[in-house]
């Protein structure tokens, strides 16, 4: 007998126990997560509305007279995500992982909708942008090396490979960036 389907609000509900708890570093975390077929598209669709959530959101706490557009902005995130994924499937296909990818995309376009979605509304209440960093880095961290370690199955040392790989792709998808969009002005004072 197959098992009834989640909705996508029941995806949503579970994920948030399972990013909580995937932060914190419990090995039930896991199993908050839908990481078949079905649940990596509603990853997707959690990312995309996170995506829109915070673009509202940023709309309301960021000067009108910032020079980045909103389209600017989503190339730079998609370059950045494309980035971070790409190195990523290097890494697991080194570490003969890969069976885990589609696990670990979908983990970790959970943690990012709801991190990102959470800390946007952060910025609704607090004015501090280096709280905001500070928060997005350190969450951001604990939750890469929990993805890696919890979901995955990695081991110490390749899980430094995976963050290592990934800062590089990280820093490949800046410099196309910046091939694109070229320097950022500097606000006058």
């Amino acid at each position: 007998m197959s098992q009834a389907q989640p909705t996508l609000l029941e995806e949503t509900r579970s994920a948030f126990g399972g990013t909580w708890r995937l932060i914190l570093g419990r090995r039930d975390a896991p199993g908050y997560f839908f990481t078949d077929m079905r649940g990596l598209i509603s990853s997707f669709i959690a990312l995309l509305i996170s995506v829109v959530v915070t673009f509202l959101i940023s709309a309301l706490v960021v000067p009108a007279d910032t020079e980045v557009s909103t389209f600017a902005a989503l190339v730079q995130n998609a370059l950045l995500y494309a980035g971070i994924m790409s190195a990523s499937w290097v890494v697991l296909r080194l570490t003969g992982l890969t069976d885990r990818f589609m696990a670990f995309v979908t983990v970790e376009n959970w943690v990012n909708a709801i991190v990102s979605i959470a800390l946007a509304f952060v910025a609704l209440v607090t004015v501090s942008a280096e709280l905001i960093l500070l928060l997005a880095v350190v969450i951001g961290f604990l939750a890469r090396i929990n993805n890696a370690r919890l979901v995955v199955g990695m081991k110490a040392g390749q899980i430094v490979m995976l963050i290592v790989v990934q800062t590089i792709g990280m820093l490949i998808a800046l410099l196309a960036v910046g091939l694109l969009y070229g320097p950022v002005p500097t606000p006058e004072l």
